[in-house]
């Protein structure tokens, strides 16, 4: 399995203020970070690539993107251990990756930096379309 994109690294010499993680999750209602995962998939090559990713956009709550060259699918549900009220329910045993996700990288007041972001199946066919066959 590839890793998730849960990483947002500055440009060298313009890192950010450091961010009090507990303050800034404590403002971001509902978590942007906990209502959604990527995964790093391989990069689309042949039409036929392109049809198994238009078959995993017709379900429902997926998208892809890309970002710096790199494709990811993207899968919109929320995390079954995230409460409005109450934030992370398991907060102290939260797995790695959300322990690893640090305010500084937090998506939660900026637009997503994507390159290309494909929502629905119609999107992605239209791509592949025009890539294809002009």
């Amino acid at each position: 399995m590839r890793k998730t994109d849960r990483t947002k690294r500055p440009a060298p010499g313009s890192r950010k203020p450091a961010r009090d993680n507990q303050a800034q999750c404590a403002k971001c209602v509902p978590a942007k970070c906990c209502m959604y995962f990527s995964i790093e998939v391989d990069k689309p090559l042949k039409e036929s690539d392109f049809d198994d990713f238009l078959w995993m956009i017709a379900h429902r709550d997926v998208e892809f993107y890309t970002k710096r060259r790199k494709w990811y699918l993207m899968v919109k549900t929320p995390c079954r251990f995230y409460e409005p009220a109450r934030g992370c329910i398991i907060y102290p045993s939260r797995p790695r990756i959300c322990r690893l996700h640090h305010a500084d990288e937090c998506e939660f007041d900026e637009a997503y930096d994507f390159d290309l972001h494909f929502h629905s199946y119609e999107e992605l066919e239209r791509y592949t379309r025009k890539r294809f066959h002009g």
